[in-house]
């Protein structure tokens, strides 16, 4: 009996195995915000982003957040605080990983508005460079680089500097014992004079079942303050990312709603909508981002005000345990600006 217990549970695992693809994921999980970055008016949040570089071996994944703009938090702030909220910063298949796994990231105070990034592929550039030097190096590695060590060693100033606040950067390296379980959870503080970015990142070993699709659709929004004193100019930025391309960019797809001008909207209003945001393959995770700004004139210095922002992660295990094999979410968000409701259904597809 016992014999045809273990027989039975080799055999088992030898399928599991075959179905199952295991991957390392890397994750952020939470950000939190203690400082002021814009002075005046006072009401006004704080507009944050980051980017990041994790590798392993010859590989780099890159990734900017968000993917257009910036994150509105306030002076005292938290942001990734649903439960399927996370942001993804790396993925690659177990049997191609190196012996180490390098994690590289970078808050930003965009105070410039910089909406569409023009200095951020200094700062990832500047970013691979550390992480190279840091496996190159045979001493310890701390979690946060010493004072003067996040300056590149040419002797410039990046332009970046002028254009955004920048945090000290968070350089870390990992031996493979940190994926060897199932997950392995961090925290980190890094500042900018008086202000601090607090956050959680996490090491995930993921078991991905073949063949696995997914269908996500934003079906509508609802303006619960739409951040003007008459209708506001809604429109909505969306973008979808299943794993990263080769080249170690993310493999995304994206979408402005509508495809030009905006939505006039009232406190209160919803707006039906029935647009599909992410219908394939997941490989190895879901990431859907979506924020709702209410337009304005930024060539007169009055810059978009975000009303509120989605960042959700799917992993296998939840899309495939979804109940019924979908799941409609209604999610609130705020900011400083405003604040919005979201109408989301996600379909497990056979």
């Amino acid at each position: 009996m016992r014999i045809g217990q273990v027989l039975a549970a080799l055999l088992l695992w030898s399928v599991l195995s075959l179905a199952n693809e295991t991957w390392v994921v890397v994750t952020l999980d939470r950000v939190e915000f203690s400082g002021n970055l814009i002075s005046w008016p006072a009401f006004k949040g704080n507009p944050v982003m980051f980017a990041s570089v994790v590798g392993t071996g010859n590989t780099y994944q890159k990734l900017v957040w968000p993917g257009t703009g910036w994150f509105t938090i306030a002076d005292e702030g938290r942001e990734l605080v649903q439960e399927t909220e996370a942001i993804p910063l790396f993925a690659l298949p177990t049997d191609q990983m190196g012996g180490r796994l390098g994690i590289a990231i970078q808050f930003l105070g965009n105070t410039d508005f910089d909406w569409d990034h023009r200095y951020v592929p200094e700062v990832l550039s500047d970013l691979e460079k550390y992480l190279r030097r840091r496996f190159a190096a045979s001493i310890h590695v701390p979690t946060v680089p010493v004072t003067g060590e996040s300056e590149p060693s040419q002797g410039y100033e990046p332009h970046y500097v002028a254009h955004y606040v920048v945090f000290e950067p968070l350089i870390r390296v990992f031996s493979s014992d940190a994926w060897s379980g199932d997950i392995r959870t961090f925290t980190a503080e890094v500042h900018a004079g008086h202000d601090v970015v607090r956050f959680q990142y996490s090491i995930r070993r993921v078991y991905l079942p073949e063949n696995l699709r997914a269908r996500v659709r934003l079906e509508g929004i609802k303006t619960v303050e739409n951040g003007d004193f008459a209708n506001g100019e809604v429109f909505i930025l969306a973008r979808a990312i299943s794993g990263f391309s080769a080249s170690g960019a993310p493999a995304q797809s994206t979408a402005r709603i509508p495809a030009s001008g905006h939505y006039s909207m009232g406190d209160g209003e919803e707006k039906v909508l029935s647009v599909v945001l992410f219908e394939g393959e997941v490989k190895p995770f879901l990431y859907v981002e979506v924020n709702v700004w209410d337009e304005d004139n930024p060539e007169v210095e009055d810059q978009h005000d975000l009303l509120g922002g989605f960042f959700g992660l799917w992993l296998p295990w939840r899309l495939s345990n979804l109940p019924g094999g979908e799941k409609e979410l209604i999610i609130p968000k705020e900011t400083p600006d405003g604040e919005v409701l979201f109408y989301l259904r996600v379909e497990l597809l056979g």
